[in-house]
């Protein structure tokens, strides 16, 4: 994904006139079109975490891990109501939470996206 969104800063107008004020290419890369791709990055990356983070409840009843998906499962087959919701609620917490650091990082790095 990196070399992906690297790729199509280096495709921008901005870069084309950096190339003609004579920056070399690791400067552009570096200096500026890195720091333009890592605000997308960022927010695959946090999207990314929290897909891992539901898909927990499958692993770890598959291999037997102890863990926040592993006592889920134990709990819905023990029909503990209270402990599935909590640790759903729990899931869906850290979820939230990831994804509004993401936001926030994203908006420190890119002054567009900042509210007015």
């Amino acid at each position: 994904m990196t070399r992906s969104f690297l790729l199509w800063q280096l495709r921008q107008d901005y870069t084309t006139v950096l190339r003609v004020k004579g920056l070399s290419e690791a400067a552009i890369i570096w200096r500026h079109a890195l720091y333009n791709a890592a605000g997308p990055v960022l927010a695959i990356v946090a999207l990314t975490y929290a897909y891992l983070l539901e898909g927990a409840v499958l692993t770890e009843t598959v291999f037997a891990w102890p863990g926040l998906g592993m006592y889920i499962t134990d709990s819905l087959f023990a029909s503990d109501v209270p402990a599935v919701l909590t640790a759903t609620l729990l899931v869906g917490v850290i979820f939230m939470v990831v994804n509004i650091a993401s936001e926030v990082i994203q908006a420190a790095l890119d002054p567009r996206s900042r509210l007015a």
